[in-house]
């Protein structure tokens, strides 16, 4: 796991091929600075030639471009703005190695009304002096786009990271649907009174007590870990040294607990315990994923530390990571889906949510949704399961 978190980055800045600098540009985390006056895309890209990592950096800021013009203009005005894209800066990270590549097209070769509106609202923006003021500008620039590319992911033709497949476009209203709960608690059953909560009654109902998966699904790809019912109303996991779980890599050993084909909008929440104290890298997480597309939702590290990550629309979803007051016995979690907005929360007490990501991205409509437990230690680890719950 910790070979993925590779946020803290300091390196060499290549401007054209002479301007160096120490430090990480600016640009590399906040490209919204250059969209006053442009549409804005940044590539990432890795290799172990340099050259080779430009490269697919500058194709993949290009192909994401193409792809945010041709949201807002006709074919033939994009294919026209295309001949006006230049390569404005070029920065590798020393430690990582990632290579990262800034595009630019001026704003005003499709559209100068636009431009002037641009221009007018930053000035506003700028007159009062705030930072944060355009670091949330970055987060919400409609022109503005960042494609981070995973080491694992190959070269792809710029064509394809234009058009979307219909598969993969997402919901913008909510769906209406059944609550479904793995566990017949007060809240659950008030929450929904057409589910029956006794053994295999309703649809997605789990009942851990009368030792019943009912409609979810467990999925162990290597059989390694088991789980059983000891009578204390939980579904304990044993869970093998080495389980991981990433869609876009061949390691997918990591026992999982899904609902399939979940449609739409759901809310997500787990409640699991482990000896947090004595496991430095083990956790769980909630994930929903189509293919090698998904979002993660994860604690780790002695339960002190959550993190979003994952993959869709082509490109690598904002990481975000937080440490927190590490959980003490039953920790939980939850992820939330409305749209293209998915947002993430811990909480150590139920109902008392504290949201650490937010961010927005395309993604299949339909998706299994459930929990993912990991185990990076050298020995098996134990988790309790009280309950798995998805609600639409």
């Amino acid at each position: 796991m910790k070979r993925n978190l590779f946020f803290l980055m300091l390196g060499t800045l290549l401007i054209g091929s002479s301007s160096v600098f120490a430090q990480k540009p600016t640009w590399v985390d906040n490209p919204g600075s250059y969209s006053a006056e442009n549409f804005v895309s940044v590539g990432v890209a890795k290799d172990s030639r340099p050259d080779k990592a430009k490269e697919k950096a500058e194709k993949k800021s290009k192909a994401a471009l193409e792809k945010l013009l041709r949201n807002k203009y006709p074919k033939k005005d994009v294919k026209g703005a295309m001949t006006s894209l230049r390569f404005e800066a070029y920065y590798q990270d020393p430690a990582t190695k990632y290579y990262y590549v800034l595009a630019l097209i001026p704003i005003e070769t499709l559209d100068k009304d636009y431009a002037k509106q641009k221009m007018m609202d930053r000035n506003r923006s700028a007159a009062m002096g705030a930072v944060a003021m355009l670091n949330a500008q970055t987060k919400k620039d409609p022109d503005v786009i960042i494609v981070r590319v995973d080491e694992e992911v190959g070269e792809e033709p710029a064509t394809e990271a234009v058009t979307p497949e219909e598969s993969e476009k997402p919901v913008v209203s909510p769906k209406t649907s059944t609550p479904v709960s793995t566990t017949p608690s007060t809240k659950a059953t008030s929450v929904n009174s057409t589910v029956n909560s006794a053994p295999n009654g309703g649809s997605g109902v789990t009942d851990f007590k009368s030792k019943s998966l009912g409609s979810y699904k467990w999925t162990d790809q290597d059989q390694n870990s088991k789980y059983s019912f000891l009578g204390d109303g939980h579904m304990t996991v044993s869970i093998a040294s080495g389980e991981y779980w990433n869609p876009q890599e061949p390691n997918k050993s990591a026992p999982r607990l899904e609902l399939p084909n979940v449609k739409g909008d759901f809310e997500a929440i787990v409640k699991v315990k482990m000896d947090w104290s004595r496991y430095y890298s083990a956790g769980f997480g909630l994930t929903a994923h189509n293919g090698n597309q998904n979002v993660r939702a994860f604690v780790f590290y002695n339960g002190a530390y959550v993190y979003v990550e994952g993959y869709a629309g082509g490109i690598e979803v904002p990481r975000t990571e937080k440490s927190i007051e590490a959980f003490k016995d039953f920790g939980y979690l939850k992820l939330v889906r409305k749209g293209y907005t998915w947002t993430a929360y811990y909480s150590t007490i139920a109902d008392d949510w504290v949201e650490y990501a937010t961010f927005e991205t395309e993604f299949p409509e339909t998706a299994n949704v459930g929990l993912v437990l990991l185990n990076a230690e050298g020995s098996t680890v134990q988790a309790k399961v009280e309950f798995v719950q998805i609600n639409q």
